[in-house]
């Protein structure tokens, strides 16, 4: 079971979502995951998956349509490669979505289909 402790400390980003979104992100980890799917891998299928959840909330927050595309602070300045949902279904909206993604294809029972 990961805590939120672990999710921040895959994305930052994560410690500013209000504890209420936290404990409900938390708390549907292992609805949208089962974990006989995900075998050794679900503490990291997860926190990703709270990460990517996390990151969703606080784009719906800032009143962001899209993820960055470039910051600029001073004279340091950074651009970011950004991939469209086209697959409707937003995973590909944040790396962490991305990630899992990727982590669930190195594992069988995750792309099974369900009987």
């Amino acid at each position: 079971m990961i805590t939120w402790v672990d999710v921040v400390n895959c994305e930052p980003q994560a410690s500013a979502v209000p504890l209420a979104t936290q404990t409900q992100i938390l708390a549907h980890a292992p609805i949208e995951l089962v974990a006989e799917s995900w075998v050794g891998k679900i503490d990291i299928a997860h926190t990703y998956y709270a990460a990517h959840r996390a990151l969703l909330y606080l784009q719906g927050v800032s009143g962001a349509s899209g993820q960055v595309e470039s910051e600029k602070v001073g004279d340091v300045s950074r651009t970011y490669a950004i991939t469209q949902n086209t697959s409707g279904d937003g995973w590909s909206e944040t790396k962490w979505g991305r990630e899992l993604l990727r982590l669930r294809e190195g594992c069988l029972n995750c792309r099974l289909p369900l009987l």
